[in-house]
Protein backbone atom coordinates (compact mmCIF):
# COMPACT_ATOMS: atom_id res chain seq x y z
CA UNK A 1 0.00 0.00 0.00
CA UNK A 2 1.30 3.48 -0.90
CA UNK A 3 1.94 6.32 1.46
CA UNK A 4 -0.74 8.83 2.37
CA UNK A 5 0.07 12.32 1.12
CA UNK A 6 -0.38 15.41 3.28
CA UNK A 7 -0.05 18.99 2.09
CA UNK A 8 0.49 21.55 4.83
CA UNK A 9 0.48 25.34 4.65
CA UNK A 10 1.45 27.62 7.51
CA UNK A 11 0.79 31.35 7.77
CA UNK A 12 3.18 32.63 10.49
CA UNK A 13 1.43 36.00 10.88
CA UNK A 14 -0.06 37.45 14.07
CA UNK A 15 -3.38 35.72 13.34
CA UNK A 16 -1.68 32.82 11.60
CA UNK A 17 -2.88 29.28 11.13
CA UNK A 18 -1.98 25.86 9.79
CA UNK A 19 -3.97 24.21 7.01
CA UNK A 20 -3.62 20.57 6.05
CA UNK A 21 -5.08 19.09 2.88
CA UNK A 22 -5.32 15.32 2.58
CA UNK A 23 -5.32 13.57 -0.80
CA UNK A 24 -9.11 13.35 -0.51
CA UNK A 25 -9.11 17.20 -0.33
CA UNK A 26 -10.34 17.04 3.28
CA UNK A 27 -9.15 20.22 5.02
CA UNK A 28 -8.03 20.59 8.63
CA UNK A 29 -7.42 24.10 9.99
CA UNK A 30 -5.69 25.02 13.26
CA UNK A 31 -5.35 28.62 14.44
CA UNK A 32 -1.79 29.40 15.54
CA UNK A 33 -0.83 27.20 18.47
CA UNK A 34 2.78 26.02 18.42
CA UNK A 35 2.15 23.08 20.76
CA UNK A 36 -0.75 21.85 18.60
CA UNK A 37 1.44 22.16 15.49
CA UNK A 38 4.25 20.20 17.16
CA UNK A 39 1.85 17.49 18.34
CA UNK A 40 0.28 17.18 14.88
CA UNK A 41 3.58 17.03 12.98
CA UNK A 42 5.15 14.76 15.60
CA UNK A 43 2.28 12.27 15.18
CA UNK A 44 3.11 12.08 11.46
CA UNK A 45 6.83 11.86 12.17
CA UNK A 46 6.20 8.86 14.43
CA UNK A 47 4.41 7.19 11.50
CA UNK A 48 6.64 8.61 8.77
CA UNK A 49 6.64 5.34 6.83
CA UNK A 50 2.92 5.87 6.21
CA UNK A 51 3.09 9.50 5.06
CA UNK A 52 4.62 11.70 2.42
CA UNK A 53 4.42 15.20 3.80
CA UNK A 54 4.91 18.44 1.90
CA UNK A 55 5.06 21.63 3.99
CA UNK A 56 4.90 25.24 2.81
CA UNK A 57 5.48 28.19 5.12
CA UNK A 58 5.00 31.76 4.03
CA UNK A 59 8.35 33.55 3.80
CA UNK A 60 7.70 36.86 5.47
CA UNK A 61 9.58 39.82 6.87
CA UNK A 62 8.80 42.99 8.76
CA UNK A 63 7.37 45.89 6.82
CA UNK A 64 8.37 49.57 6.95
CA UNK A 65 6.26 51.44 9.45
CA UNK A 66 5.66 48.45 11.73
CA UNK A 67 6.55 48.94 15.34
CA UNK A 68 9.68 47.43 16.83
CA UNK A 69 7.69 45.27 19.24
CA UNK A 70 5.43 43.80 16.56
CA UNK A 71 8.41 43.17 14.25
CA UNK A 72 10.25 41.42 17.07
CA UNK A 73 7.19 39.29 17.89
CA UNK A 74 6.84 38.40 14.22
CA UNK A 75 10.49 37.35 14.08
CA UNK A 76 10.03 35.22 17.19
CA UNK A 77 7.09 33.41 15.58
CA UNK A 78 9.11 32.64 12.44
CA UNK A 79 11.98 31.46 14.65
CA UNK A 80 9.65 29.14 16.56
CA UNK A 81 8.45 27.60 13.30
CA UNK A 82 12.02 27.19 11.99
CA UNK A 83 12.98 25.51 15.27
CA UNK A 84 9.96 23.20 15.11
CA UNK A 85 10.68 22.16 11.51
CA UNK A 86 14.36 21.56 12.27
CA UNK A 87 13.74 19.67 15.52
CA UNK A 88 11.24 17.35 13.83
CA UNK A 89 13.67 16.83 10.91
CA UNK A 90 11.26 18.17 8.30
CA UNK A 91 13.78 20.57 6.70
CA UNK A 92 13.83 18.55 3.47
CA UNK A 93 10.01 18.48 3.34
CA UNK A 94 9.62 22.23 3.84
CA UNK A 95 9.51 25.08 1.36
CA UNK A 96 9.48 28.78 2.34
CA UNK A 97 7.18 30.55 -0.12
CA UNK A 98 6.84 34.25 -0.86
CA UNK A 99 3.24 35.51 -0.59
CA UNK A 100 3.31 36.66 -4.23
CA UNK A 101 4.06 33.10 -5.38
CA UNK A 102 1.17 31.33 -3.67
CA UNK A 103 -1.21 34.25 -4.31
CA UNK A 104 -0.39 34.13 -8.03
CA UNK A 105 -1.23 30.41 -7.95
CA UNK A 106 -4.65 31.23 -6.44
CA UNK A 107 -5.23 33.14 -9.68
CA UNK A 108 -7.09 36.01 -8.14
CA UNK A 109 -6.08 39.63 -7.82
CA UNK A 110 -4.63 39.93 -4.31
CA UNK A 111 -5.29 43.68 -4.54
CA UNK A 112 -8.98 42.81 -4.23
CA UNK A 113 -8.23 41.75 -0.67
CA UNK A 114 -8.29 38.77 1.61
CA UNK A 115 -12.00 38.15 0.99
CA UNK A 116 -11.41 37.55 -2.74
CA UNK A 117 -8.72 35.00 -1.91
CA UNK A 118 -11.03 33.27 0.60
CA UNK A 119 -13.92 33.21 -1.88
CA UNK A 120 -11.71 31.55 -4.49
CA UNK A 121 -10.45 28.95 -1.99
CA UNK A 122 -13.99 28.13 -0.85
CA UNK A 123 -14.85 27.14 -4.42
CA UNK A 124 -12.08 24.51 -4.26
CA UNK A 125 -12.57 23.53 -0.62
CA UNK A 126 -16.22 24.23 0.27
CA UNK A 127 -15.98 22.51 3.67
CA UNK A 128 -13.11 24.76 4.84
CA UNK A 129 -14.07 26.81 7.89
CA UNK A 130 -12.50 30.18 7.08
CA UNK A 131 -14.80 32.26 9.25
CA UNK A 132 -15.02 32.91 12.98
CA UNK A 133 -18.09 32.36 15.18
CA UNK A 134 -19.48 35.81 14.32
CA UNK A 135 -18.93 35.41 10.58
CA UNK A 136 -15.72 37.41 10.21
CA UNK A 137 -13.01 36.12 7.88
CA UNK A 138 -10.10 34.46 9.66
CA UNK A 139 -7.45 35.56 7.19
CA UNK A 140 -4.74 33.41 8.81
CA UNK A 141 -6.81 30.32 7.98
CA UNK A 142 -7.44 31.57 4.46
CA UNK A 143 -3.76 32.32 3.84
CA UNK A 144 -2.66 28.98 5.32
CA UNK A 145 -5.14 27.19 3.05
CA UNK A 146 -3.85 29.18 0.06
CA UNK A 147 -0.30 28.05 0.87
CA UNK A 148 -1.42 24.43 1.35
CA UNK A 149 -3.35 24.60 -1.95
CA UNK A 150 -0.21 25.82 -3.72
CA UNK A 151 1.78 22.93 -2.19
CA UNK A 152 -1.01 20.47 -3.14
CA UNK A 153 -0.94 21.58 -6.78
CA UNK A 154 2.85 21.57 -6.92
CA UNK A 155 3.40 18.09 -5.45
CA UNK A 156 0.22 16.16 -6.29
Amino acid sequence: MGKFKLYIGIDPGKNGALAMIRESKEVILIDFNLKAYINLLNSFKNNIKSYDMFIGIERVHSMPGEGVKSSFSFGERVGELKGMISTLNFDNNTEWILPQIWQKHINTDSNKGKKAIADHLLKQYPSADLFGPRGGLKDGRSDALGIASYIYQKYN
